[in-house]
This record gives structure tokens, sequence and C-alpha cells, in this order.
């Protein structure tokens, strides 16, 4: 019985957590219609987010044909539009957690946080900096309707 109990309050606490500073708009933004990746990729130069020293191989394969469902309890699915095939087992969804930060202006998705660039009706483009052995590179996402 106190499992359930924890597990219960754990979920609501998640739940309430995901949505907790997030503005009306840009939770009706994300939340509205499934994504699809545009694209990934890294860039080490400029960091102004549109040339691209290098595209995540991870997108160029199956993963651009996953549609991506953000939910307004705070969880979401990336659902693979693709046919299953003797090739392509994989799951229908794989389940993910998602929260707004810092006034809309972080998003935890992937298990990292991302800084927003943009969120409008067409387009979520989210990126987060690293650097690694003294180099910094900045990894985008661009994902459309």
């Amino acid at each position: 019985m106190l499992l359930k109990w924890t597990i219960l309050i754990f979920s609501a606490s998640v739940a309430l957590s995901s949505c907790t500073g997030a503005s009306g708009h840009d939770m009706e933004l994300l939340t509205h219609s499934p994504w699809k990746y545009e694209k990934a990729a890294f860039d080490s130069d400029d960091e102004d987010g549109v040339s691209f020293n290098a595209l995540d191989p991870r997108i160029i394969g199956f993963e651009k044909d996953y549609s991506i469902v953000f939910r307004k309890d705070g969880t979401g699915a990336m659902k693979d539009g693709k046919a299953k095939t003797r090739h392509h087992p994989g799951p229908d969804s794989l389940p993910f957690l998602w929260s707004f930060q810092n006034k809309d202006s972080l998003l935890y998705f992937q298990d990292q946080y991302y800084r927003v660039q943009t969120l409008n009706n067409d387009h979520l483009v989210i990126y987060a900096d690293h650097k690694l052995g003294g180099v910094s590179s900045r990894y985008t996402i661009v994902l459309r309707h």
C-alpha cells in the first residue's frame, strides 16, 4: 500500500513540476501538434545556429522518421512514423519527460537542458553548449510541424 502511495505522489509531483513556470502561450505552441526533426547538428565555429560543421548522423538515419509529441502533463513520446519491417523492429513509441525551466528559456528534453532559441507556430529551435578538451561546440536541434 505504501508503494502505491509513493508512486502516486511521485507521478503527481513530476506532472506538476513540469508545468511550473511555463507560460500558457509557450505550452500551447509546444504541445499543439507533433514535431518532426528538420536537422540536428554540431557547430564549433561561430555557434550561429545557421551554418553547421557536422550533422548528427542519428537524425540522418531512422530518427528523422519520428514524430515528437509533447503533452501538457510533462510527458512525451517519440512515435515511429515508419512502418515496422524485419530490419526496423523498433518500438512504436519511446516515452520521455520534459519541462520548461527559467521562464520557458530552458527546455529539459532527452535527459538534457536546452536553451530555447525559437518557439513559434512552425519551428522549435533548441541548443546546448558543450566544452570538450578546450573546444566549445553548440548542439542545435531544429524541429518543425
